[in-house]
């Protein structure tokens, strides 16, 4: 199991031509599973580099970036 930090998942939705993106976006543009994403992708949004924007309707949650 690949150990992606919160640099890794800051650079990968830098690098998404999209203003939201959903985990598995990030994860795919990593090649590694969701799973593989969990820990650097909560250290981000908890120094507050991802921000939650909203969930659709299959309550899957979209993000964007904050600029911090």
């Amino acid at each position: 199991m690949t150990e992606i930090t919160d640099e890794q998942v800051v650079s990968a939705a830098q690098s998404l031509d999209q203003e939201e993106f959903t985990r598995v976006d990030l994860a795919e543009k990593l090649g590694v599973d969701k799973t593989e994403i969990k820990k650097g992708f909560r250290t981000a949004r908890q120094a507050g580099r991802l921000e939650k924007t909203r969930d659709d309707d299959e309550n899957t949650g979209y993000f964007r970036l904050t600029g911090k």
